[in-house]
């Protein structure tokens, strides 16, 4: 029971809680950057120029094929947000591990009960791709980083209906936790259609600033927006394992 309460409560709100501080602390370290495809020039880490994966990097600027643009070391940035990136993904392994369990423990619904245990791969795969982002930065190996990012949205979609089906069918949960999910799933949708049918951005493309802020503020959005659907849904559990007496 304790390893319940502590994989679906505790530990998202701590890994949660660390790695929004982390990429706070991140930004703050960060030295800035130059897109010359763009003409944009900062020395600060801009919320609308740069991708979150930069604050990952070894080095800025390193997909800036002009010799004039200096690249900077990024070492104190990278190490925390990749950390707090990897963190996230092991939290996802251990909640959808317990996830499928507080369901059969609380004897729920045979459909709630078979969605959670379907969940359960999803959700170690979803963790590890995210682990896999913080594991490779993007200038490390750019196709093994973006193969990781977009990989980990795509499963995460799916991860989503399995969860948002357990959900609605427990008989355990309210139907807000559903709503809230479902409409998560809605504007994760709508992002992927972005990331795959917008702007296309990246070495050797070419694109606006505008068309280049759309994928990054697109990017940002959605993954608070994901930070806050899973505090919705840890909260739901909390009430359900005090009501249990976990």
């Amino acid at each position: 029971m304790k390893k319940i309460k502590f994989a679906l409560v505790k530990l998202p709100i701590l890994s949660i809680s660390l790695f929004f501080l982390s990429c706070i602390a991140a930004a703050y370290l960060h030295p800035g950057s130059e897109k010359e495809e763009i003409g944009f020039k900062s020395d600060n880490y801009s919320f609308t120029h740069n991708f979150l994966s930069e604050l990952g990097e070894l080095k800025t600027n390193t997909n800036q094929s002009n010799p004039a643009i200096i690249q900077k070391k990024n070492t104190a940035s990278m190490l925390l947000f990749n950390g707090g990136l990897i963190l996230i993904g092991v939290t996802l392994m251990f909640f959808y591990i317990q996830f499928k369990e507080v369901f059969r423990v609380l004897n729920d619904s045979k459909k709630a009960q078979f969605y959670a245990q379907m969940s359960k791969p999803i959700g170690l795969l979803a963790g590890g791709f995210y682990a896999g982002i913080g594991l490779v930065p993007h200038d490390l190996n750019f196709s093994l980083h973006v193969f990781f990012a977009n990989g980990a949205f795509l499963i995460l979609f799916l991860l989503c209906i399995l969860h948002s089906m357990t959900v609605y069918h427990s008989n355990l949960l309210n139907n807000q936790y559903v709503m809230g999910y479902l409409s998560f799933c809605v504007l994760l949708f709508v992002y992927l259609g972005i990331l795959f049918f917008g702007p296309e951005i990246g070495p050797k493309k070419i694109f606006t600033e505008a068309e280049w802020m759309l994928q990054v503020i697109a990017q940002k959005s959605i993954v608070l927006t994901f930070m806050i659907s899973i505090l919705h849904q840890v909260y739901g559990f909390d009430k359900l394992v005090h009501k249990n007496n976990f």
